[in-house]
């Protein structure tokens, strides 16, 4: 099981973000998976989400095991999805992120527990994502913690093949 703290990043979490990341492309793609690349997710996009307060880093003994991007932003792409909740306002979970080595051991989930803990905690109603479509480990992960299929979308600016995204959708505000 894992045992670790979850924290807003700083950029002093930058290169080992950066570094987690890389492992996580690497790993995907050892698996034929390949929903991130070098434009997505980013040195530059992490360095704005930290500036902006919005990632937080799961981690042990100064190790980043862990990182994810929190904010309200949708992707244009997600109008077209047949949300459930309209009621409130949705938190919205970007790239989630686990070093391959710490897989498995329990801390995906700690990082989705402090997902939904701090969307309750700022007044959020539900939680957005999108998971890649083939990624069945990411959409195993979510579907068995509540996380509800609400549709799909296509991403035109990722590579032919891989432009299929699955959105998942949960409520909190009754749980």
């Amino acid at each position: 099981m894992c045992c670790v703290a979850v924290v807003e990043a700083h950029p002093e979490h930058l290169d080992e973000i950066s570094g987690l990341v890389g492992q996580c492309i690497a790993d995907l793609n050892a698996k034929g998976i390949f929903q991130w690349d070098e434009c997505y997710p980013n040195r530059e996009f992490f360095r704005e989400a930290i500036g902006l307060r919005r990632a937080y880093v799961l981690h042990e003994d100064d190790t980043v095991k862990g990182v994810v991007v929190l904010d309200e932003r949708q992707a244009d792409e997600w109008s077209a999805v047949a949300w459930e909740y309209h009621d409130g306002k949705p938190l919205v979970i970007h790239t989630l992120a686990m070093h391959p080595f710490y897989q498995g051991q329990g801390c995906g989930g700690r990082l989705l527990q402090f997902c939904e803990s701090f969307a309750r905690q700022y007044g959020y109603d539900s939680i957005r994502l999108d998971a890649f479509s083939t990624n069945a480990a990411a959409l195993t992960f979510y579907t068995k913690r509540g996380y509800q299929y609400r549709g799909r979308v296509v991403f035109p600016f990722k590579p032919q093949g891989h432009q299929e995204y699955y959105c998942y959708e949960k409520r909190l505000k009754d749980e």
